[in-house]
């Protein structure tokens, strides 16, 4: 195809309205944005043409923007997935008063300061830790553990306390009354999958 059949073709693909980019994907060869721009630039769009373009131009920052999003929390869950696994090795590896000494900071950032003592969170390897921390460093007998849900209304209760059962080597019967969040009460974002476990001695 010659220069000038090029030229005529690209200019009769955009009078038909097409953006540079759905121009550029029909024709049959490849032709750079500047050169469409450039043999385009004294055709006047219509104004349906100018509306359906800013439409497309819309619907692809706004996809743009989902794609964005959706990689940042992948990449996310990575570092913290690569963070969790590097913390569980290096715990792994404490000393006996590292141990100790990294009970105590977490108990002072995560541990239950009033009435009955004990922990409340909803990361499994966080109350791993710390029930190993509260039956080896404080002496903590068995029977002494009460173990309570935090779940949203319509979350599998027997199920969730079967992991949490797990988690902590406790059978289901020592679980309380779980407190289950009504619906419409305003807290349905970021419901967590097991919920979260409160431990008290």
């Amino acid at each position: 195809m010659k220069n000038w059949e090029k030229k005529e073709l690209v200019r009769d693909l955009r009078k038909q309205g097409l953006s540079y980019k759905e121009l550029r994907q029909k024709t049959p060869f490849n032709i750079s944005k500047s050169t469409v721009s450039e043999w385009c630039k004294d055709i006047e769009l219509t104004e349906p043409q100018k509306d359906r373009l800013q439409k497309l131009l819309k619907e692809g920052s706004y996809r743009g923007r989902l794609l964005g999003s959706k990689t940042t929390q992948i990449r996310r869950a990575n570092e913290v997935r690569e963070i969790k696994e590097k913390a569980r090795l290096e715990i792994n590896s404490l000393t006996e008063n590292e141990f100790k000494i990294a009970g105590l900071m977490l108990y002072w950032a995560e541990g239950n300061k009033k009435n009955h003592a004990g922990v409340c969170n909803s990361d499994p390897e966080l109350i791993r830790f710390m029930m190993k921390w509260l039956r080896t460093v404080c002496g903590v007998p068995e029977e002494k553990f009460k173990l309570y849900l935090n779940i949203h209304f319509g979350q599998d209760e027997d199920k969730i306390k079967e992991f949490w059962s797990n988690v902590i080597g406790l059978p289901v019967s020592r679980f309380g009354k779980s407190y289950v969040k009504k619906e419409g009460t305003g807290y349905r974002k970021n419901i967590l999958y097991n919920g979260t476990i409160k431990v008290e001695v």
